[in-house]
């Protein structure tokens, strides 16, 4: 059990005593504080590791779109939630550190066109796979997941608008932080999108596997 989920039954065995609550109610709890922690402990650590290799914006941007279209497309899963924290505090930071030192100094034109290849790939890959449910969470109501592959669709519009504005606003006022807005939007659609594939559920389950080792690796020590 991870540092989040032994923190977690704490609360809701502490809220169960507090409240009177039953077990269901209970779990309910948990489950809550589960997600509240991870998102505190997940921002927490990608706004330290942005601050320390000097890409905070692009980590943080970055994480938002990555959660924001999460929440409906949904996509692979690490084993646990400390693993999905540094997973996605390295992810952050790399993209981060990518923009800073290679997509931002592309040409214009060729990072519009990447970043539109980027959107029409994540619409095809959203529209054929999403929603991915986990094996524990699994989604088994057909409405619901009409439901969610309609608003991951709607979440790919809007951030499709965002990006048109930036630039528009890139070409008008000559900021170039703008293409690093987009860039960073860009790539966190397209990690999300690649979690939606085989591929990326391949990938991600060898990248928390090699975590997985390490850990234990590290208690026999």
């Amino acid at each position: 059990m991870s540092l989040i989920e032994k923190m977690s039954v704490k609360i809701g065995r502490n809220a169960k005593l507090f409240l009177n609550v039953d077990e269901d109610k209970e779990q309910i709890i948990v489950y809550g504080a589960i997600n509240l922690l991870q998102t505190i402990f997940a921002i927490s650590w990608v706004i330290i590791a942005g601050l320390f290799f000097g890409v905070l914006y692009e980590a943080l941007l970055f994480s938002i779109t990555v959660s924001i279209l999460r929440k409906y497309s949904g996509g692979a899963h690490a084993s646990s939630p400390s693993h999905c924290i540094i997973i996605g505090t390295i992810l952050a930071v790399a993209s981060g550190i990518f923009i800073d030192k290679i997509f931002f100094k592309i040409n214009i034109l060729t990072a519009i066109l990447i970043s539109t290849a980027c959107i029409v790939f994540a619409f095809i890959i959203v529209a054929k796979n999403a929603p991915v449910d986990s094996a524990k969470k699994p989604i088994t109501n057909i409405e619901l997941k009409k439901q969610f592959k309609k608003k991951s669709i709607i979440v790919l519009f809007i951030f499709s608008l965002i990006i048109t504005i930036l630039y528009a606003l890139s070409t008008k006022y000559s900021a170039l932080y703008y293409i690093k807005f987009i860039e960073s939007i860009i790539l966190g659609v397209l990690w999300q999108t690649i979690t939606l594939t085989k591929s990326g559920t391949i990938f991600l389950s060898k990248v928390d596997f090699f975590l997985e080792h390490i850990y234990r690796k590290g208690q026999t020590l």
